[in-house]
């Protein structure tokens, strides 16, 4: 301790101005070596693309199954290409065409641009529900970032994930109450043209 105090009192005024300067110094060297790995992580994160697939159900009826692919990322990707490497396998006769024939998983995307979004129907899980909500698909998706560097990754998407959660009346968003007062006027309809077809009917014909 007392070497300490003795180095101290030896030290000039200029050279603790000095030490402080250096100190000073290399504190800004460091500040700047972090801003400008921030400034670059900024760019990175402005430029990268983060696109996701997800499987989704209508809100006016739980049975319509549809697949979303969205760039929730701020970036563009480029070059996408989806394979469906296993498809949905319980297509209905009224269903016109796979979901590897249609849009971007027949075609790719040149750019995917930041917030933009798919949604493609599938087909409905109607009769035999619970086999039906048993399958999977995989997707294995690739794509380009502007500097050049390839993303590859592989989606599994179980459908009963997505379908069980089930669904309440009426529902709490818009299309879903929407759907449910039509339903409603249409029962509260055919209710009334039961009791004015009845009440229009001869007493003759209904002995």
């Amino acid at each position: 301790m007392n070497e300490i105090r003795c180095f101290f009192y030896e030290m000039s005024l200029s050279d603790i101005i000095n030490s402080v300067v250096a100190l000073a110094a290399v504190g800004t060297i460091v500040l700047t070596l972090m801003m400008i790995r921030e400034s670059r992580l900024m760019r990175l994160f402005q430029t990268t693309p983060e696109i996701i697939i997800h499987l989704e159900y209508a809100e006016a009826s739980p049975s319509l199954l549809f697949i979303v692919v969205e760039n929730i990322g701020a970036g563009t990707a480029r070059n996408v290409k989806l394979d469906l490497v296993k498809d949905y396998g319980f297509y209905n006769d009224f269903d016109i065409k796979k979901l590897g024939d249609r849009g971007i998983f027949k075609t790719g995307l040149n750019n995917f641009y930041p917030k933009q979004r798919f949604k493609y129907f599938i087909s409905s899980t109607d009769g035999d529900y619970e086999k039906k909500c048993s399958d999977y698909l995989i997707v294995d998706l690739s794509y380009d970032l502007i500097n050049g560097k390839s993303c590859k990754r592989n989606y599994k998407l179980y459908i009963e994930e997505y379908l069980s959660m089930g669904m309440f009346t009426p529902g709490d968003t818009h299309i879903r109450q929407i759907s449910y007062r039509i339903e409603k006027i249409q029962k509260d309809f055919e209710k009334l043209t039961e009791v004015i077809i009845k009440s229009n009917t001869p007493k003759e014909e209904e002995e």
